[in-house]
């Protein structure tokens, strides 16, 4: 094993400081959750756990990020202090009731009342956790095989390289989240939210080692399954609830952009869907006809604004969930009821905009917000037009050439059925839905699938050519997953013991066959892995059901059995982990995409630690975390300069580059090219300005690509006649339409590559 992978002692130190940062948010939010909702246990109980274990755990890397304390030892002092503080917070005598609890969970079916005015559950289908069990299998089998390749190669989903990662390395080198990062001159990544960053940077103070990074998606999916059961269990009916949820995370669109990666859509969908189960558990344990729970309102608001917290897509769906706890709440009480609802919503997400507002005076500093006129960055390149789906609601040839396809594609072959869960399902909850929190999120499903037909980027590309709809499709999941979660709870298939088996068999078999026809399964490289996984979880339901029934775990286990338990799972995952790192770490990134020119330039960048390198090129843009190396040392920067309005834009000419150059204190610049592919380019103008300066030696070329040593600083003076950028390459045509705009012009010093230096 060589050094790129951690040894036993600093793996078992990092393990026990990760360890120390899980326990003491896990008590916190435990004990918050047991005051605020002392009559919740099973799945909606964990659901609400975790949730205040990862709100704490943000707000704690915000709080020290915002002083620039987000740091290993300032992080493990505050994890302390969180458990701490939660321990004095919440100290109760035993057996007294705090007055804002709520009581046990209520079922709403037809089923006869007892005395005490509770409805029993209708009875459960005897076929129902063996249905759930497969489906689980085969949605794991499915993310297990990109999974597997993101801890064979490393993480090669553009977005993960370009913002997701460098985003938390950044906070992890800086000790920062309250500056604004710059990664590119194409997006507004700079200003996005960042609550599942801060998440990816926790390990990566521990470890110094991104390993945990490309399993992290996996957590949330497991918590997404957990949340949309808990959904159905005041009604008696939480596998098919379970089923409905599952249907979009294991569809192709979750599946082939989450699994292994860094990209954190997933985490959004299963925040929403969480906020969804404990409304609908708190509407359950109401203590009156209409109302929720304080405690379920605080719980759920923060489930929310983790959503909000993390991608600008979830926000229409976190307004309108909002609107739904206003119109449920008896109308005396709406104002009460939003308040609680809507507070630890802006804890929880409100930080990224809040920086926004005070270091660029926007929240949102994509817009300038009509005739606010608020600050606003400018962006000349424009990488490709970003039209919604709505622009081509008339086009019949986009639709027959490019939307249905593709959502066969990300939604499985049974798309129509989706799509007519969730806008038929929506339909049929506010119409007849019964209950008013059944009738409002029903609502909220089918107006979140409307706002998605008019979001920016999810048909973007050329006229015509809506290349990015593909891609964003997963825009779409929050309404599906929701939709499709209440599905079973309406009326016409909760009502009788006939349109219940309907629902576990239809939507059991809509998310098998959805799971089991993703593409992954046609051209996955770890398709043996995919199936072990399947097997390995059918086992783990066979041996969660055997503990189950002799008192291992669940009501029936003595804490000395639950501990067992628990300490033995923690040593399968402390040696798991040992072993999946060390695999992980002698392969990352040594062959990452070959047909780009970089591997032999990222196989460089895993030789050098601890050095200033910068980074050039739209490649570059999608590119630039590969070259932080395996120990995460190096600091990558995309070089750009900063303009008004915290603009960031691309530099154009010879003089400002070598200039940034020098006042960056770079040690090495690795330039790549714009195109998606190389398109016969030999040069880049920055691989040009850099090497026609003596004080820099090239030390790796692949065509177009070059990695250069700075020997001494640059001479802006001397650029002479060297070529500036074109117009192309600074409004973005010189990726689709102008590919060769990046290679110098013949006589500007191009000829044949001179030796290489050693590195």
């Amino acid at each position: 094993m060589s050094d790129r992978a951690l040894g036993a002692g600093d793996y078992v130190l990092g393990m026990a400081e990760l360890g120390l940062v899980v326990m003491a948010m896990a008590f916190a939010a435990v004990r918050l959750r047991r005051l605020a909702l002392p009559g919740f246990s099973g799945p909606p109980a964990l659901v609400c756990d975790v949730i205040g274990a990862i709100t704490l755990a943000v707000l704690l890397g915000e709080l020290l990020g915002t002083f620039g304390g987000f740091s290993e030892i300032g992080y493990l002092i505050g994890s302390v202090l969180v458990a701490a503080i939660a321990a004095l917070a919440t100290g109760v005598r035993p057996g007294v009731r705090p007055r804002w609890g709520v009581r046990p969970l209520r079922d709403e079916s037809e089923t006869p009342r007892d005395e005490s005015g509770t409805p029993p559950p209708p009875p459960s289908h005897r076929l129902g956790l063996p249905i759930v069990a497969i489906v689980v299998a085969a949605i794991f089998a499915a993310w297990a095989i990109p999974t597997l390749s993101g801890i064979t190669g490393g993480m090669g989903r553009a977005d993960s390289l370009w913002y997701h990662m460098p985003l938390s390395l950044r906070f992890a080198e800086t000790g920062s989240t309250g500056e604004i990062f710059f990664f590119d001159p194409i997006f507004y990544a700079s200003f996005y939210p960042a609550n599942t960053e801060v998440l990816h940077a926790i390990p990566i103070l521990t470890f110094d080692r991104d390993f945990v990074s490309p399993l992290l998606n996996l957590g949330f999916l497991a918590l997404g399954l957990i949340s949309a059961w808990a959904i159905g269990r005041p009604y008696g009916l939480a596998p098919q609830a379970l089923l409905g949820g599952a249907v979009v995370l294991g569809a192709e669109t979750m599946t082939d952009f989450q699994a292994g990666e860094a990209l954190n859509d997933v985490g959004g969908v299963v925040f929403l869907l969480a906020a969804v189960a404990i409304l609908v558990n708190g509407y359950a344990a109401r203590e009156d006809s209409r109302s929720i729970g304080v405690g379920a309102l605080g719980f759920a608001g923060a489930a929310a604004g983790l959503a909000a917290g993390t991608k600008l897509s979830f926000l229409a769906a976190v307004a309108l969930l909002t609107l739904a706890v206003m119109v449920v709440a008896p109308a005396g009480r709406r104002i009460r009821a939003t308040a609680f609802f809507a507070a630890p919503m802006l804890l929880a997400g409100g930080y990224w905009y809040l920086r926004n507002l005070i270091q660029v005076g926007n929240p949102i500093p994509y817009t300038a917000w009509g005739p606010l006129g608020l600050p606003a960055p400018e962006r000349d390149f424009e990488l490709r037009p970003g039209y919604a789906v709505v622009h081509y609601w008339n086009d019949v040839g986009v639709w027959g050439d490019w939307f249905v396809p593709k959502l066969s594609e990300e939604l499985g072959p049974l798309w129509p059925l989706v799509l007519l869960g969730v806008v038929g399902g929506g339909i049929y909850a506010v119409w007849k839905g019964r209950e008013p929190i059944l009738r409002a999120l029903g609502a909220v499903a089918l107006l979140t699938a409307l706002a998605y037909l008019f979001t920016p980027l999810t048909a973007g590309g050329e006229e015509g050519e809506p290349i990015a709809f593909e891609w964003n499709i997963r825009y779409l999941a929050p309404a599906v997953a929701i939709g499709l979660a209440i599905l079973p709870l309406l009326p016409f298939f909760r009502s009788t013991p006939r349109g219940r088996s309907v629902a576990l068999f239809g939507l059991g078999g809509l998310a098998l066959i959805t799971s089991v026809t993703v593409v992954q399964w046609q051209v996955g490289t770890n398709i043996k892995g995919g199936i072990a996984t399947g097997i390995l979880v059918l086992g783990l339901f066979a041996a969660a059901a055997w503990a189950a029934g002799r008192g291992w775990i669940g009501p029936r286990a003595t804490g000395n059995r639950a501990l067992s338990v628990a300490a033995g799972l923690a040593l399968v995952t402390i040696v798991a982990g040992f072993v999946v790192q060390r695999h992980y770490l002698e392969r990352r990134y040594e062959d990452l995409s070959p047909q780009l020119n970089i591997a032999d330039a990222v196989r460089w960048a895993n030789t050098v630690q601890d050095e200033r390198i910068a980074v050039s090129g739209v490649r570059g843009v999608f590119n630039q975390y590969a070259f932080a190396g395996y120990d995460l040392s190096n600091q990558v920067r995309w070089l750009g300069m900063e303009g008004e309005d915290s603009a960031f834009l691309r530099i154009a000419d010879c003089q400002t580059w070598r200039t940034a150059l020098n006042d960056g204190d770079y040690t090495y610049v690795v330039t790549l090219y714009d195109p998606f592919l190389p398109d016969g380019l030999t040069d880049t103008k920055e691989g040009l300005w850099t090497r026609e300066d003596p004080g820099a030696t090239q030390i790796v070329r692949d065509g177009p690509v070059s990695v250069f040593r700075i020997d001494e600083p640059l001479d802006p003076a001397a650029c002479g006649d060297l070529p500036d950028l074109e117009p192309s390459e600074l409004n973005g045509d010189s990726v689709n339409k102008d590919r060769l705009a990046n290679q110098p012009p013949p006589g500007s010093g191009l000829g044949t590559p001179p030796e290489m230096g050693e590195n």
